[in-house]
């Protein structure tokens, strides 16, 4: 801490405190702006950590929507109800009754599912899974970007201020990065929650083994199993909060 001034000396008090207080601002600024950078350039930082509050309804049912790929299909899981989606619908239902929405298209674009999704009104969560297959497509990030927001606008368009989850894309970082930069930020710009799934992808024991007669067909090495689809059903009930 500076030392205080002699008020005594009015004359130098006066003639000191305004520079004092520009170094003051100025070093704030400074703070401030190193601050700004740390988290443009820090990966591990979002723009939408929060969790996200969801308000149990009186007197009728939890309606969610859940908009996705293959992964929201569970493709690959031994059975369907073992997919993430039927985990969370049954761990949401624990404590009162849920209507759940969906609209899910294995290998499908952003582009796609968002043109093929019905949007219901008065909707209490909405949880969008998209974004794998424009990685595997290389979709062009602006057009991407374009897609998403288009969809995360017609959900609020259709039930305002209903809370969203966004999760991320599942691979690995290095191949999705401007890809899950995107979700996060259209997420955060509609009050969002953005979950990435870079820490299940990783551990083999969420994915494969191939070549077994699985829900959709024959399991591959790149989808979740059920211990990466529970992984992942945990992972986003854990960033729910209702009340």
């Amino acid at each position: 801490m500076p030392p205080r001034p002699d008020r005594s000396r009015t004359g130098a008090t006066r003639s000191r405190r305004f520079p004092f207080r520009l170094l003051v601002i100025g070093l704030a600024a400074l703070v401030l702006t190193s601050l700004g950078i740390f988290a443009a350039v820090n990966p591990d930082l979002s723009e939408t950590d929060g969790d996200v509050q969801v308000t149990r309804p009186e007197g009728r049912p939890l309606r969610v929507l859940f908009v996705g790929d293959s992964i929201s299909y569970g493709l690959n899981a031994q059975l369907q109800d073992l997919g993430f989606r039927p985990l969370m619908v049954d761990a949401l239902a624990e404590d009162g009754p849920v209507q759940e929405f969906h609209k899910n298209r294995a290998g499908a674009t952003t582009r796609t599912v968002s043109r093929l999704v019905d949007v219901p009104e008065n909707l209490d969560l909405a949880v969008v899974e998209l974004g794998t297959n424009d990685v595997l497509d290389q979709t062009a990030p602006d057009k991407f970007a374009l897609s998403y927001r288009a969809l995360l606008n017609r959900v609020h368009t259709e039930s305002p201020g209903v809370p969203l989850v966004c999760v991320g894309t599942w691979g690995t970082a290095d191949e999705t990065d401007a890809y899950n930069d995107i979700i996060d930020h259209e997420c955060a710009r509609e009050g969002g929650a953005f979950v990435s799934l870079y820490d299940l992808y990783p551990i083999e024991a969420n994915r494969g083994p191939a070549g077994r007669d699985v829900f959709g067909g024959t399991s591959d090495r790149f989808h979740p199993n059920d211990a990466g689809y529970r992984a992942i059903a945990e992972h986003l009930l854990g960033r729910i909060s209702i009340r």
